[in-house]
């Protein structure tokens, strides 16, 4: 069945995921009579005979545009202009939709009568490193994202359109601003599928975390960070806990202010509480189980995960001291 959906899907240097999305295209229970891929690769996409051949017989309105190194919200605003529906959908070409998203979605808004449905996706992970790397920041149960997003065209008139000048993190901005907008939005029953864990290795996970926190730290959903509070407050800890038999006790034993080995026990605290909020809570906050997390998985999350926070830090203050160097950076 054809519905008056436009459907919009930024695409950079993936033209075999972006074919495999096509050939799913024909299955859905509900297709959409309007396609806009917006394709910022090197090199132009060429559509397959048969996508053409299909668009054309069900009467589909296919847009291919082409601009070179586009981020992803500049090109979701280019396709959010074209698009000649009043409902919109979007995809990107890392995730796979399954056959009744689109048809599922659209019953959500109209039965619960609601301006969108917001995407969930699963993060799959068949390997080792892709399951710790998982169990650190997305965890295994499906998350809010906003690829798989149904929505009204005219939201954007209330939320605005996209920030063009970020790498990364700009569909987060977006989506924290509907929600400061109370824009009446659904949580959906099916999910995206995201495979791409099972396919990137130790350093290009790091190379692509630093990359995605230098382009988002400008934005406003970025500033106010959670991690740093620890970090502040382990390192205050830890100088208080170095200077109190100094200060309190004057280095005296017998005075009832003198804490004995303070600084090692202050570290070791500090340590364990880092280990059980990452290795631990955290995890099982994401939908991470027992069975995987114990009996020493735990460890092997808390280091990765302190490796990840460190390389944010990093990042943010590399962005911060390094403005210039940073907008002129590449890292692809």
């Amino acid at each position: 069945m054809i519905k008056n959906v436009s459907l919009i899907i930024p695409c950079q240097n993936a033209a075999k995921k972006l074919f495999q999305l096509f050939e799913s295209i024909p299955s859905w229970e509900i297709i959409p009579n309007e396609i806009i891929v917006i394709d910022s690769s090197l090199d132009k996409i060429f559509v397959s005979k048969d996508f053409e051949l299909f668009v054309k017989e069900q009467n589909i309105d296919f847009l291919l545009i082409h601009k070179k190194n586009l981020f992803p919200g500049h090109a979701r605003n280019i396709g959010i202009s074209k698009a000649k529906n009043s409902v919109l959908a979007f995809l990107d070409t890392s995730t796979s939709p399954s056959e009744d998203w689109l048809s599922t979605g659209l019953d959500a808004m109209k039965h619960q009568n609601t301006d969108g449905v917001w995407g969930k996706t699963y993060y799959q992970a068949d390997k080792f490193l892709p399951k710790i790397f998982r169990a650190c920041t997305f965890g295994s149960s499906p998350i809010k994202t906003f690829p798989g997003t149904i929505m009204k065209k005219n939201i954007f008139n209330k939320c605005g359109l996209f920030i063009e000048t970020a790498r990364a993190g700009e569909d987060g901005d977006w989506m924290s601003r509907a929600e400061l907008h109370n824009i009446n939005m659904s949580t959906p029953e099916k999910f995206l599928k995201y495979n791409e864990l099972n396919k990137i290795g130790f350093k290009n996970i790091l190379k692509k975390w630093f990359r995605n926190y230098i382009y988002g730290s400008k934005l406003p959903f970025f500033r106010a960070h959670k991690d740093y509070y620890f970090y502040a407050i382990s390192f205050v800890a830890v100088i208080i806990a170095f200077n109190w038999n100094w200060i309190l006790a004057s280095w005296d034993e017998q005075s009832v202010f003198y804490i004995p080995n303070i600084t090692k026990i202050s570290i070791l605290v500090i340590f364990i509480i880092y280990v059980y909020l990452r290795g631990i809570l955290l995890p099982r906050k994401k939908g991470e189980n027992l069975s995987f997390i114990f009996p020493i998985n735990f460890i092997f999350i808390a280091i990765f995960s302190a490796i990840l926070d460190v390389t944010k830090i990093l990042a943010f203050g590399y962005s911060k001291f390094f403005k210039n160097q940073t907008s002129q950076m590449n890292l692809t």
